[in-house]
C-alpha cells in the first residue's frame, strides 16, 4: 500500500472514530459551512481536507507549490492521481471548481481511488444502504436512478419512489448485465463496498459502465459518502444540507453525552442479523459507545454468532443493563410485527438481560445517525428524552425522504423500537 492511500486511509480512521469530537458548526446569518477538515469529501482535488471543492484548495496547492506547507499532510491534493502534486493538479483543480465535464479520482468505500466520469446523470442501484443514501442526497428525485434491484427495494413504502424504475435482478446483490444495457446509458453502477454486491464488476467497467463502490452502512463514515456520491451526481446543495443535518445530530449526541454521571452510565450489547452479537469493530458497537454507553463486548472481530446451545453469554460479565438488536423492518405501518418479534427475541431469550424484559428491536431502516438518536433515547431517556429518536426520524423524512414527506408519513404511526410490553410479553 503506498504512502498516499495510507494517509487517506488514517482520514477515513478518524472519521469513523471520532465523529463526535470536530463536527463544528457555523449556522450563522451567512449560511452553514461545515468546518471539518478530515476529507469526508474524498475527491481527488478537495486538497485543504474541507467539505467543499472550491478555491480554497487552490490556496492550499498553492502552498504546497511554495513550500509553506507538505503535501504529506494533504492526500487529497494530488488530484490527477499521478503520485505528486505540481502545476497540472492545480490546473484541474481550476477545471473542477468549473465543474467542467471530465474524468476525476474519489477514494471508495473499501478506501481505493478509482476514476470515474464527471457527473453521473444515469445510474444504477445496487443494495439497500446505498438506495438510502441516493435517496438523502436528493437522487431519485433529480432523476439521476434510472433502475435498481427488486430485492434492495422490496420495502415499497420507504423505496415507493423506486417501485416504477427498471429491475435489473431480483437479487439484493446482483446486476445483470443485460438488463443494464437495455435500461441505455447508464454511467455507473452504484453499489456497496463488500465483493458480495456486483461479483460481475469487470463486466460493466469493460463496457465504460463505471462502478462506484460506497461504505454507506459503515456507521458514521456514511456523512462522508454521503458528500462524495452528492458530488459525484452533482448534488452537492442537497448533499451538504445531509451532511449538516448529521452534523447536528452527532454535536448535541456529543454534548449531551458529557454530562452523563460516570455511576448512570449503562452497560449494554447489542446484536444484528438473527443471532450474531456485535464486537468491537462493529458499526452497531460505536453507535452505543457514542451515545455513552459502556459496550461491554470484548471479541475484536465484527460479530460473534450465539447459537441455540451456546453458554458464551450466559456469562455473568455480559448481563447488561440493556440488549438491543438491529433489524431490518421497513416502514409499512400496517405490518403485524408479532412473530418478526418474537422469532428474533427467541434467539436470545436465555441471557438474564432479556429474561428481566430489557431486549429493545431497533429498525435498521433508517440511517446510522438516526439509529444513533433512537440508541440514545433507549440508553438515556431521562438525558435525551424517550422522543428523541421519533424526533430526528422525523426531521430525517421531512427533510430527506421526499416521497414519505410528501404523504404526510408519520413516524409516531409506526414502532421504529419494540419492546416487550409493545407484545404483551412480561418478565
Amino acid at each position: 500500500m503506498n504512502s498516499k492511500i495510507i494517509a487517506i486511509a488514517a482520514i477515513a480512521i478518524v472519521i469513523t472514530a471520532g465523529c463526535g469530537a470536530f463536527l463544528l458548526m457555523n449556522d450563522e446569518e451567512g449560511g452553514y459551512r461545515s468546518t471539518d477538515n478530515t476529507g469526508r469529501l474524498a475527491i481527488m482535488g478537495n486538497a485543504n481536507n474541507d467539505d467543499y471543492l472550491d478555491k480554497e484548495d487552490l490556496a492550499t496547492i498553492d502552498a504546497i507549490l511554495d513550500g509553506t506547507v507538505n503535501s504529506d499532510d494533504y492526500p487529497l491534493a494530488d488530484a490527477n492521481n499521478d503520485g505528486k502534486v505540481d502545476s497540472e493538479d492545480r490546473k484541474m483543480v481550476e477545471r473542477m471548481i468549473d465543474r467542467e465535464a471530465m474524468s476525476i479520482y474519489y477514494v471508495n468505500g473499501n478506501d481505493e481511488i478509482k476514476s470515474v466520469s464527471y457527473p453521473l446523470n444515469r445510474t444504477v442501484v445496487v443494495g439497500t444502504n446505498a438506495a438510502l443514501t441516493m435517496q438523502a442526497v436528493g437522487a431519485v428525485k433529480a432523476g439521476k436512478v434510472v433502475g435498481t434491484t427488486g430485492e434492495a427495494t422490496k420495502d415499497y413504502c420507504l423505496f415507493s419512489d423506486f417501485k416504477d424504475l427498471p429491475k435489473v435482478s431480483t437479487s439484493l446483490l446482483a446486476a445483470d448485465y443485460d438488463a443494464v444495457t437495455k435500461i441505455g446509458n447508464v454511467d455507473a453502477i452504484i453499489t456497496m463496498s463488500s465483493k458480495s454486491y456486483l461479483k460481475n464488476e469487470s463486466t460493466f467497467t469493460e463496457a465504460g459502465i463505471d462502478v462506484v463502490r460506497i461504505s454507506s452502512s459503515d456507521g458514521m463514515k456514511a456523512i462522508s459518502v454521503a458528500l462524495t456520491i452528492g458530488y459525484l451526481l452533482n448534488l452537492e446543495e442537497s448533499a451538504n444540507k445531509y451532511a449538516k443535518f448529521c452534523d447536528k445530530v452527532i454535536s448535541h449526541v456529543t454534548e449531551k453525552k458529557n454530562t452523563i454521571d460516570s455511576g448512570d452510565v449503562k452497560t449494554c450489547l447489542c446484536a444484528t442479523m438473527a443471532n450474531h452479537v456485535s464486537g468491537t469493530i462493529s458499526d452497531f458497537y460505536g453507535l452505543t459507545t457514542m451515545c455513552g454507553g459502556n459496550n461491554v463486548a470484548d471479541w475484536s472481530t465484527t460479530t460473534k454468532q450465539f447459537n441455540d446451545g451456546d453458554e458464551w453469554l450466559l456469562n455473568e460479565k455480559y448481563h447488561v443493563d440493556v440488549f438491543i438488536h438491529f433489524h431490518n423492518y421497513g416502514y409499512d405501518t400496517s405490518a403485524d410485527l408479532s412473530s418478526m418479534y418474537n422469532t428474533y427475541r427467541e434467539n436470545f431469550d436465555a441471557i438474564q438481560t432479556v429474561k428481566d424484559g430489557n431486549y429493545y428491536m431497533i429498525n435498521g431502516n433508517m440511517p446510522a445517525v438516526v439509529r444513533l438518536a433512537y440508541t440514545a433515547s433507549i440508553l438515556y431517556p431521562e438525558v435525551f428524552g424517550a422522543d428523541y429518536g421519533d424526533i430526528v426520524h422525523q426531521e430525517y423524512i421531512d427533510s430527506f425522504i421526499d416521497n414519505l414527506s410528501s404523504e404526510g408519513y408519520k413516524v409516531t404511526d409506526m414502532k421504529f423500537v419494540l419492546t416487550d410490553s409493545d407484545f404483551g410479553i412480561t418478565s
